[in-house]
């Protein structure tokens, strides 16, 4: 039950809350303690900690795109209890209507209350399992 509880938070961040923009749900879903960081080869990235910043974060792709939900392509426990996803973002530039297809990773560590307290984001899935110890 552990494994699809938090896969059901997390398809909550990504679909509910950043998806639908409903930033409002940001406080159910994400810790206080959050800190995300984006994938480094991405145009925005660094680190986020807090809710506030990675509420404004979510909010700059916002302003940009118009995403489509995100499904949850793969998803697997590492020992240290990170889950490890493979996941799929696509959004259409609101400016020029260019459409933007991306397959990246990502290892989610959640709080004892449920709610995301790390996101570390990868340019592959693959990368993101290595990172987190676990191979394919």
């Amino acid at each position: 039950a552990g494994l699809i509880a938090t896969r059901l938070q997390e398809a909550r961040l990504y679909n509910e809350c950043w998806g639908l923009g409903n930033l409002d749900l940001v406080p159910q879903i994400l810790h206080p303690d959050i800190v995300w960081t984006a994938m480094e080869s991405g145009p925005d990235s660094g680190t986020r900690r807090g809710q506030v910043e990675c509420r404004a974060y979510m909010n700059d792709w916002l302003e940009s795109f118009d995403l489509k939900p995100m499904p949850i392509e793969d998803a697997r426990s590492a020992p240290d209890g990170l889950l490890v996803c493979a996941l799929h973002g696509v959004g259409t530039e609101k400016r020029t209507g260019l459409t933007t297809d991306i397959r990246y990773g990502a290892a989610f560590r959640f709080a004892p209350d449920g709610r995301l307290v790390e996101i570390h984001e990868y340019a592959t899935h693959q990368e993101a399992l290595e990172a987190v110890g676990l191979q394919e």
